[in-house]
């Protein structure tokens, strides 16, 4: 019996356009595997996504940011020169947070690095390490390894940065490289190799810290006091179980390792009844500064008894200092209740333009600003410059001026600006476009040139007022806080 070929399988037309409809859904999918392994494997690493910490900055921050800005500002920011406690820690808050590079630079293995160690020169080496262990490219890159290892010494990870100097295939001959690898060589042992590198590394640049530390750990000598001027004499210090947080420690750390060295505030609970020698220690400790920094660092240790004096009640000997650490620690409240218990009568060693000029640091610290308070500084500014400064210092975070506060306020002279103008310009731009990342480099740059106290008033004023049209104004109000702190140590 025939059978009828039709009723078997299909026409050849019919099988034709079978097997097409199957090639192209084969060659689909595998398009797309192919495309989805391209994008995968062609998906290059953004060295600015990782987050240090939730800094309330947006994860847009970079967003328009021109690449050439980041360039020329972001290396400088682990260099030499020094920024002013309200532009590190704007610094800080920028570089920690989450957000893609702009074009040409996320992708940047030297421009990782360089955020790497921005925040290690910042103190933020344990943020840093925490986001340099998901880099890739640290082999290939001197400065990225660098960055890693430094960040991992400061963290008590020494495996670890031994782990990176192992791994490191360029400038394998420099001399950080060279000590780093002398410490892990002694690390692990291995005495007779650690000296031959250690006295190659000595060879290249004579370092006495270091020679020092290293000779004691290699001959089993008293090593001296404790050094931290790097990640690695830190690694060698704490080998020798030095004193790290001794006053000779604490001298010589640099800024990456203050925090380190610092030694933990002493809580509220440990300075008992005796709140008049807590005063009397507090306010020796204050005076004793001769720059801003120094004043800053001893406000935050001196914030406890401070606070604690606040709502105790009774006379202060020096309430206008004791208000001023207090914001300088960022107790806003204790400074406001230490001044509501001040009256032009009984203020020990104070005028009205020092009320004032408390009265516009509260203001700038709790982010209000009065319109009295601004008004009662313009009309103190009549009799002294430091009123005068107050006032355009005060007024670049907002307020209102009426037509006579206006006329009073447009006569005040305060000094050519230094800052430079193009860029000053720029920023303004930025700030008017709400390019945040930009904003803050530019401001980052400016004070970079001014050095370690800040910008000069005008052009703080200035720049707090860009950073707070910028939409920065939590960043706006610290840098106006530090100006008027400032004034105090004014030339």
């Amino acid at each position: 019996m025939r059978h009828n070929r039709s009723m078997i399988s299909p026409p050849r037309s019919s099988r034709l356009l079978m097997l097409s409809s199957s090639l192209v859904l084969s060659l689909s999918g595998a398009a797309r595997a192919q495309e989805e392994v391209k994008v995968k494997t062609l998906a290059a690493p953004d060295y600015f996504s990782g987050a240090v910490a939730d800094t309330g900055l947006p994860g847009d921050l970079w967003k328009e940011t021109a690449p050439g800005i980041m360039r020329d500002v972001l290396p400088k920011l682990a260099g030499p020169k020094p920024l002013s406690p309200a532009f590190a820690s704007l610094a800080r808050r920028a570089l920690s947070t989450g957000s893609n590079g702009p074009a040409g630079v996320g992708d940047d293995v030297e421009m990782g690095a360089a955020r790497g160690l921005a925040l290690i020169a910042l103190g933020e080496a344990k943020g840093a390490d925490a986001i340099l262990d998901r880099a890739t490219g640290g082999p290939g890159s001197s400065a990225m390894s660098m960055a890693q290892a430094e960040a991992a010494l400061i963290s008590g990870n020494d495996d670890k940065a031994c782990q990176v100097e192992q791994a490191l295939t360029v400038d394998r001959g420099a001399a950080y490289w060279l000590r780093l690898r002398a410490f892990c060589q002694l690390k692990a042992g291995q005495t007779d190799a650690a000296q031959l590198t250690f006295q190659l590394a000595q060879q290249q640049t004579k370092d006495a810290d270091y020679a020092r530390l290293m000779s004691a750990a290699l001959a089993g000598t008293p090593p001296g006091a404790a050094n931290l001027k790097n990640g690695v004499n830190y690694a060698l210090s704490r080998r020798l179980s030095q004193d790290v947080q001794s006053a000779a420690a604490l001298a010589s750390a640099s800024p990456a390792l203050k925090p380190v060295a610092a030694a933990p505030m002493a809580q509220a609970a440990d300075i008992g009844h005796d709140l008049t020698a807590a005063e009397a220690s507090d306010l020796a400790f204050l005076r004793q500064a001769k720059t801003l920094p120094a004043f800053l660092e001893a406000a935050r240790a001196a914030a406890p008894s401070i606070a604690a004096l606040a709502t105790a009640g009774g006379p202060l000997q020096d309430p206008v200092l004791l208000a001023r650490a207090a914001v300088a620690a960022g107790d806003v409240a204790s400074a406001q209740a230490i001044r509501g218990r001040l009256t032009q009568d009984v203020i020990p060693g104070a005028t009205a333009t020092d009320l004032a000029i408390l009265d516009a640091l509260i203001a700038a610290g709790s982010g209000k600003v009065d319109n009295q308070v601004l008004a009662n500084l313009v009309s103190r500014g009549a009799t002294g410059k430091p009123a005068q400064t107050a006032a355009v210092l005060l007024s670049s975070l907002g307020g209102t001026m009426d037509a006579d506060t206006r006329t009073q306020f447009a006569t005040f002279e305060l000094g050519k600006p230094a800052a430079s103008a193009a860029r000053v310009q720029v920023l303004e731009d930025a700030a008017g476009a709400k390019r945040k990342g930009e904003a803050a480099l530019l401001a980052l740059s400016l004070a970079l040139d001014a050095g370690a106290n800040g910008p000069a008033p005008v052009d703080r004023a200035r720049i707090a007022h860009a950073l707070n049209r910028a939409g920065l104004s939590v960043d706006a109000r610290v840098v106006v806080v530090e100006g008027l702190l400032g004034l105090a140590y004014a030339k």
